[in-house]
Parts: C-alpha cells; sequence; structure tokens
C-alpha cells in the first residue's frame, strides 16, 4: 500500500464533507451569534484533523480495505461529529436541522452516483481510482454548490427561527421525510459501483435515473416549503393588518360615541342656558330687581360648580 496514496486519499475524504458541513449550516446563519460561529469553525477543525489521523491510521494498519464499502460506512460514521456540533451549538432546531441533513442527503447521493457515471467513462483503471473518485466528486460538488446554496437560502426567515414555537408541529412531522428518503436511497449504495468499475454494465441507469427523481423531490420538498411558508407569512400580515383595522375602527366608534355624548351634554346645557336668561330676562322686567341679582349669583355658582 502507497502511503502518499494513502494520505492523499483520506485527506480528499475529509475535506469533502467541509462543503456538506457548510451547506447544513448556511439556512441558521442568519441567527448564528459571533460565539457560535467562532465555536462551529474551531469545531469543524478540530473534528477534521481528528477524522484525518483517524482514517488515515485505519488504513494504514490494515483494519480496513481502502474499498468503496469501506468508505461508505465511513461517511455515514463521518458525518454525525460535524452535524452534532451544529445541531447543539445552533438550538433549539431539532427537526429543521435533520431536514436540512435530509436534503443534503439527497444531494451527496446524487453526486455519488453521478461521480461514478462519469469517471467510469473517463478512468477505466483501478490504479489511484478512490483519489480520482474524490477528486471529481469535489469537482461536482463545488460546481453545482451555488445552486444548492440559492436553493436553501430562503427556506427559513429570521422571524421563524426567533419564534421556533410557531411552527414546531410542521417540522415535527416533515422534518425526517428528506432523511428516510436518503436512507432509502443511500442503502443501494454508490459502493457497490466502485466495486464493479471494470465492468460497465455494473452501472444500471435506474440508479441515476432513482437518484434524479430523489433529487426533483428534494427540490419540490424546498419549494413546497418557502411557498407554503411565504403563504403563511402574507396570511399573517393580513390577520394583523385586519386587526389594526378593526382596532382603528374601534378608535374611531368610541371617539364617535363621546363625541355624541359632548354634543348632548352641550345640547343640555344650551337649554339650560336659554331657560335660566328667559326667567332672569322676565325678573328683570316685571322689576324684580333683588331676586334676579340672586338668581344671577346662583346661576353663577352653578357655572363654576360645572
Amino acid at each position: 500500500m502507497c502511503l502518499d496514496n494513502v494520505f492523499v486519499t483520506v485527506f480528499l475524504f475529509c475535506f469533502s464533507l467541509l462543503p456538506m458541513a457548510y451547506l447544513r449550516y448556511y439556512p441558521f446563519r442568519i441567527i448564528a451569534t459571533l460565539r457560535e460561529q467562532r465555536i462551529l469553525i474551531a469545531g469543524h477543525l478540530i473534528i477534521f484533523v481528528v477524522e484525518f489521523l483517524l482514517v488515515t491510521a485505519l488504513f494504514v494498519s490494515g483494519h480496513a480495505p481502502m474499498q468503496g464499502s469501506a468508505f461508505q460506512k465511513l461517511y455515514f460514521v463521518c458525518y454525525w461529529p460535524y452535524f452534532l456540533l451544529l445541531m447543539f451549538t445552533i438550538r433549539p432546531f431539532w427537526f429543521r436541522h435533520f431536514f436540512v441533513l435530509g436534503i443534503q442527503g439527497i444531494y451527496t447521493v446524487f453526486l455519488h452516483t453521478a461521480t461514478i457515471l462519469l469517471l467510469k467513462q473517463l478512468w477505466m483503471q483501478t490504479t489511484y481510482f478512490a483519489s480520482l473518485y474524490f477528486l471529481t466528486y469535489i469537482g461536482l460538488l463545488l460546481l453545482s454548490f451555488p445552486g444548492m446554496m440559492w436553493l436553501l437560502r430562503g427556506i427559513f426567515t429570521r422571524e421563524q427561527l426567533l419564534k421556533p414555537q410557531q411552527m414546531a408541529a410542521f417540522w415535527k412531522y416533515l422534518g425526517f421525510v428528506p432523511l428516510i428518503l436518503t436512507y432509502y436511497q443511500g442503502s443501494m449504495g454508490y459502493a457497490k459501483l466502485i466495486q464493479q468499475v471494470e465492468d460497465l454494465s455494473g452501472i444500471h441507469l435506474y440508479m441515476l435515473v432513482s437518484r434524479f427523481i430523489l433529487v426533483i423531490i428534494g427540490i419540490s420538498l424546498i419549494i413546497s416549503v418557502r411557498s407554503g411558508f411565504h403563504q403563511v407569512r402574507c396570511m399573517f400580515h393580513a390577520k394583523e393588518r385586519s386587526m389594526k383595522m378593526q382596532e382603528h375602527l374601534r378608535e374611531i366608534h368610541d371617539y364617535a360615541n363621546t363625541l355624541q355624548e359632548e354634543q348632548q351634554k352641550l345640547a343640555i346645557l344650551r337649554h339650560d342656558s336659554r331657560h335660566q336668561l328667559r326667567v332672569l330676562a322676565e325678573l328683570i322686567e316685571s322689576g324684580h330687581y333683588d331676586e334676579a341679582e340672586r338668581h344671577l349669583r346662583a346661576l353663577r355658582k352653578e357655572v363654576e360648580r360645572r
């Protein structure tokens, strides 16, 4: 076993995990604090170094062969430290994290199938096949990465993440759907294809088609979620506008009632004033000046009291 080939292959294998780790973080970036970002950066570097050393030791010591089946198992194991670090750093969004993991898994399974199909057309030898496989995989990953970032960019809004309890029931049922689809397709295994590298008939068209259909389902899920959240957000905004309008109408109604009551009081006051003036005029005309003066003083006290 060539040690240089082992180091290069293991490095490419471990490096291929990093873009996917960032992809799982990307939808949650809008609420990540500076402290959480530092924890994630340091944690990812530590995990990368530890996994590189452990996987290298595993192959060099001969405990595992450098074959597709071994890398398939290692992929399943090595994903989890990155995922758990993210899930426990940016929380509590357990079901959302699993949803993104499932979408990323669909993307990964399709890329692995496309990589093996492409590489079998270009490289028929078994020498350095694993290194070229991961190099091709990383190339396809980086080429398609902007599209995945665009798809996941608006799947969560800041408002939804800051109020996780509002949609908790929804994500409880939807969160594991992409993951289940990924497990079903992934269990078919790209490793079997690597083992059959010398036989083009080993690459079955149905595998590529099934992967492609899985990608379409994943994209449809993302679009449906984004569209559904947009409609829900529009409904909430419409409800808020309706409630504000009702409150405004209630204030107008209360003001109209108050104004009507004041007008009634003013009408009574005008009526009383005309009556008092008429009585005062009659007293003056009849020559009862003292009584008119007493009436005027009483009227003055009444006005001051009011």
